[in-house]
């Protein structure tokens, strides 16, 4: 586990983690980071290293996953055999299966509520810059 530190305290959160990629009904290995900043509270990165693949995903869905199936549209998160979580990432013809140690995933999101606690999320949001951000478009 990677963070950024201001004197004692954690603001970000950078994890690597070997996730699985399911490719013509064969796994592969990947590495992905998978990243939390408490400026976005409601959002996980996973980082496919790539300079070009990037998911946004909800820390809420991801936790709801780790029980259950979760998710909607482009992502889906569920409970899979042998102590994974499955993501599905994508739609119809076009979906990224990965496979990643639930764990894992756990550990990595009790770290997000150690920084944000589940409900503190919209007192980390600088709402006026959303505000400067919408008006400047």
């Amino acid at each position: 586990m990677v963070g950024g530190e201001v004197g004692c305290r954690l603001y970000w959160l950078s994890v690597r983690m070997t996730m699985r990629l399911l490719v013509v009904e064969t796994w592969h290995e990947l590495e992905v980071e998978c990243q939390y900043w408490p400026e976005d509270p409601y959002a996980v990165l996973l980082d496919f290293g790539t300079g070009r693949t990037e998911w946004i995903l909800s820390r809420e869905v991801l936790t709801a996953g780790l029980v259950g199936p979760a998710g909607e549209g482009d992502v889906h998160v569920e409970p899979a055999d042998g102590g994974r979580v499955h993501v599905a990432l994508g739609r119809g013809e076009r979906v990224a299966l990965l496979s990643l140690p639930a764990d894992g995933l756990d550990r990595f999101l009790a770290e997000t509520r150690e920084l944000v606690p589940p409900g503190a999320e919209p007192g980390r949001i600088d709402w006026d810059l959303c505000i400067r951000e919408l008006l400047s478009a």
